[in-house]
């Protein structure tokens, strides 16, 4: 990527970059340097440190954490409370707000623990056989991967994993590996909106399209691009999707989504049924607290009244989201992601594995140094100057690499600190 690539891309940033909301957080200020300093103090995190690992977990908001507090103290003091109604009541408000934020339909949310358990719940449901093929990648996070390869052991299912090349140079490169590798015998492609090892941000709406046209169902890991990206999932056109909320939402811990297109709502069937009824649906169920409840929560497991006050942490990291806005965070992350690239493309020996092409990249940068340990370089990072970012292992390189995932909450001068022990590290 050039330096004329690099400020084209942030000129577009600057430029699509919107007005603030009419309404503010308390204290929220109006300017941005001041807006993004007094981020900075809204997550719980040892500011001592400087983080750059959100694509791991995210510091909670602290607002979430007292609303999760609260929420947790109300529980227990009205817990003589019979009136069982009130958690379909607070699980329809809940699956309103969320689903309102995420741009789906009410009926098409459950709340989930995490992405994981979210996938899970896709591949467990769905009606696959032995012989039906799986098309996913080789970038895929252990805890997307994992079911589909349980499902290959338990029913003869094939996994096929396609290995897309790190850097990816454009999005029809993405497209056309992934046709390829499909088949008569296809049936699900699955696949990262962002990447959690090389930050490669994948033309989602092309690819849920060429799923469609062959008539194979497309789940989407989103566990990277929720709370950083500006989307919408009715925009994206996938048939599943899931993510969580303690990663860059920044809320409460052990909290997550499954979007499930309403028309494949009626293929999946549930892994925890909770009092669903063996009519279809649509038909309320009888069980106390879930008549009326949204139909995704209602077939696939209503969590809400086990993990309300979590839920209640991550709606106030919506509430968070909201009021900054998605456009200007997204446009922040990339600011703070142009700027890291620039800095990292100056020292001698650095090889980037993030695509270059801008629409290819986002918050997360993974890179290599040939013939330098990644584990090494990450602890030497860690010990000697407090800067803290992920060591990975990669396939087709043997000393691994390492991935930078920047947020809103950190500055110019964390990156700073991280090229500073960069060039300590290397020398």
């Amino acid at each position: 990527m050039t330096r004329r690539d690099l400020l084209a891309a942030g000129t577009l940033l600057v430029t699509a970059a919107p007005a603030f909301a009419q309404s503010r957080l308390p204290g929220m200020p109006s300017s941005s340097r001041e807006l993004w300093q007094w981020v900075r103090t809204q997550g719980v995190f040892d500011t001592r440190l400087t983080f750059l690992d959100v694509a791991t977990a995210g510091p909670t908001l602290r607002a979430a954490m007292a609303a999760e507090y609260r929420a947790r103290e109300a529980q227990s003091f009205g817990v003589a409370n019979t009136a069982l109604d009130r958690w379909a009541t607070e699980t329809s408000r809940l699956a309103s707000r969320f689903a309102d934020f995420m741009g789906c339909g009410v009926d098409e949310l459950a709340f989930t623990r995490g992405t994981g358990e979210a996938l899970s719940i896709v591949a467990a449901g769905l009606n696959l056989a032995s012989g039906d093929e799986i098309v996913t990648t080789t970038r895929e996070h252990p805890a997307a991967l994992s079911p589909w390869l349980m499902l290959a052991r338990r029913h003869g299912v094939v996994v096929k994993q396609v290995a897309l090349p790190a850097p990816l140079e454009t999005p029809e490169q993405a497209l056309e590996l992934l046709g390829d590798a499909m088949s008569e015998r296809t049936r699900v492609l699955a696949f990262s909106h962002l990447g959690y090892a090389d930050g490669a941000l994948l033309p989602v709406k092309q690819i849920c399209d060429l799923a469609r046209s062959r008539n194979v169902i497309s789940v989407v890991d989103g566990a990277q691009a929720l709370g950083m990206l500006d989307f919408q999932l009715r925009d994206l056109g996938c048939d599943f999707y899931a993510a969580s909320f303690h990663k860059w939402m920044n809320g409460s811990h052990g909290t997550g989504m499954l979007h499930v297109s309403r028309p494949n709502l009626e293929r999946l069937w549930p892994i925890e049924p909770r009092g669903i009824d063996i009519a279809p649906v649509p038909t309320p169920t009888i069980a106390a607290g879930q008549h009326g409840v949204p139909a995704a929560l209602h077939k696939l497991g209503n969590i809400v009244p086990l993990a309300w006050p979590a839920l209640r942490g991550a709606e106030v990291a919506v509430d968070f989201q909201q009021q900054i806005l998605r456009s200007r965070i997204e446009a922040r992350v990339r600011e703070l992601a142009i700027y890291t690239r620039m800095r990292l493309q100056a020292i001698p020996g650095v090889e980037l594995l993030t695509p270059a092409r801008p629409g290819l990249w986002a918050g997360i940068l993974s890179f290599r140094v040939p013939g330098r340990s990644a584990a090494d370089m990450a602890a030497h990072l860690a010990h000697g100057f407090r800067v803290y970012v992920r060591e990975l292992h990669w396939a087709e390189r043997t000393d691994g690499a390492l991935r930078i995932s920047l947020h809103i909450f950190n500055s110019h001068d964390d990156i700073e600190k991280l090229i500073q022990g960069l060039q300590q590290v290397l020398r």
